[in-house]
């Protein structure tokens, strides 16, 4: 009986302490030292696309009030770590983007930019006859000699506007005003010779050898026309005074005792158009550019020309020697 009781005891004991430890686990359940399995379930089995955000969750512990959960997180980050991309490998790439598509606008910005293209240089415009006054200096006669009357003709047929002016009447005023002046074949080479005209700086076409020997442009003063002849030499087909003509060309209908081709001898600076057949010292057509100098050291005021017509010529002219009458007007005109 006695052993009965002892072992009825010794139950009732055990279960009284077994009753007391669950009570007080019941009242304290923070005493659990594991972290809480959430915690590590939501960071391993919840990808993120934002590669910041996963680390950020990787590194950071879900809030608990435990003490426990602070205490253990490491174990949990380093597994995250190990089954998702590294904050690391993860943010290379686009460290590596990002430097690429920085340097991407460096070396277009360093290339060096193609040289702009030089625009040609525009042409001078070519200057018109309309409207042009012309000073037409002829013999001073009435009426005016055919000459003269037949010149003023082709010339308002271009479109000039023509004076007549007397050679005695030539003066440098008498000039002032006018866009070319025309010294006729028919005006007196002594009003010439006073050099009247080296002062003026307007373009001028000779049709008078005296006028380009007193500027000193030529150096043959009197005797100068080829009787019997009526053609020339072209010796610059390119220029725009030969308009197309080259070799020897006919510019007179006929010949006779008393007319024939006129020339000058031109300094080195001169540009020869044409010459008599046979001699190239004698030139038939040519011209001196604005600035040009002339042997005797004279400087050209604006272009001058010379032409090698004779008394008479309008009247047996060819068209080439027409052509190039009016080619050399224009030219001279054009004050190069």
């Amino acid at each position: 009986m006695k052993r009965f009781l002892l072992l009825l005891v010794a139950v009732f004991m055990t279960i009284t302490m077994s009753a007391c430890s669950s009570s007080e686990k019941a009242a304290n359940p923070g005493v659990s030292v594991s972290p809480t399995s959430t915690v590590t379930a939501t960071a391993t089995a919840t990808p993120s696309t934002a590669p910041t955000h996963t680390a950020k969750a990787s590194e950071t512990p879900a809030a608990s009030s435990t003490p426990a959960v602070s205490a253990t997180p490491a174990a949990t980050v380093e597994a995250t770590k190990a089954a998702s991309p590294t904050a690391d490998a993860t943010k290379a790439p686009a460290a590596a983007s990002t430097a690429k598509a920085s340097e991407a606008p460096a070396q277009a910005t360093a290339a060096p930019a193609p040289a702009a293209s030089q625009p040609e240089a525009a042409q001078k415009e070519e200057v018109s006859p309309q409207g042009k006054k012309v000073l037409l200096v002829g013999r001073d006669s009435e009426p005016l000699p055919a000459e003269d009357v037949a010149i003023a003709g082709r010339l308002k047929g271009m479109g000039f506007s023509v004076t007549h002016l007397a050679d005695r009447e030539l003066t440098a005023d008498a000039t002032k005003g006018f866009d070319l002046i025309y010294i006729s074949q028919t005006t007196n080479s002594k009003f010439l010779k006073t050099g009247v005209m080296k002062e003026v700086a307007i373009p001028t076409v000779y049709v008078k050898s005296h006028g380009m020997f007193y500027l000193g442009l030529s150096s043959q003063e009197e005797g100068t026309t080829v009787k019997k002849l009526k053609s020339i030499d072209i010796v610059d087909s390119k220029s725009k005074v030969a308009g197309g003509l080259s070799g020897t060309v006919e510019v007179y209908t006929e010949t006779g005792d008393n007319f024939g081709v006129s020339y000058g001898l031109p300094g080195k600076e001169a540009k020869v158009i044409a010459t008599v057949p046979g001699d190239k010292t004698k030139a038939a057509l040519y011209y001196y550019d604005k600035g040009a100098k002339g042997d005797n050291g004279y400087e050209v005021k604006a272009r001058l020309s010379y032409y090698y017509w004779s008394n008479g010529m309008q009247d047996t002219s060819t068209d080439a020697g027409w052509k190039l009458w009016d080619n050399i007007v224009l030219w001279t005109l054009q004050n190069g």
